[in-house]
């Protein structure tokens, strides 16, 4: 995903730097134009919801909040995803697996909740990196 990131939900922003750490606040699959990747209304109203591609986006959303600090997904040190459906979690994990490419990823907790803020996201991630050595 290129382009602007999406504004916030609220009085918070994309990312907190305190210490050495990045504190990536909870980021989805929302486009800057607040359409959501992965979600597609047909004409006749009905809503197709793809975990996979909101997978692959979430995480892509995530690097570009790290690239505003000079950092990518490789200084990623930890990553809490939370799906909407449980059953989502191959869809997440295909998505993982293929954006850290033989990579070494962080440390990942996957959790089922109830609802997220859009009734057509069903993946948000909060994310934690390191800042790189300056010196």
């Amino acid at each position: 995903m290129t382009g602007p990131l999406p504004a916030t939900r609220g009085s918070f922003p994309h990312a907190r730097v305190a210490g050495d750490l990045v504190h990536v606040s909870g980021t989805s699959a929302r486009r800057a134009d607040d359409t959501i990747e992965g979600a597609t209304v047909t004409a006749d109203g009905t809503v197709r919801l793809d975990a996979g591609v909101q997978s692959e986006a979430v995480l892509g959303n995530v690097e570009r909040v790290l690239a505003e600090v000079g950092l990518d997904r490789t200084d990623l040190v930890d990553v809490t995803a939370f799906l909407v459906d449980i059953e989502d979690f191959d869809a997440w994990n295909a998505a993982w697996t293929g954006f850290f490419d033989g990579n070494e990823a962080p440390a990942r907790t996957t959790v089922g909740v109830r609802a997220l803020p859009h009734p057509h996201l069903l993946v948000e991630v909060k994310a934690t990196a390191r800042l790189r050595n300056r010196g």
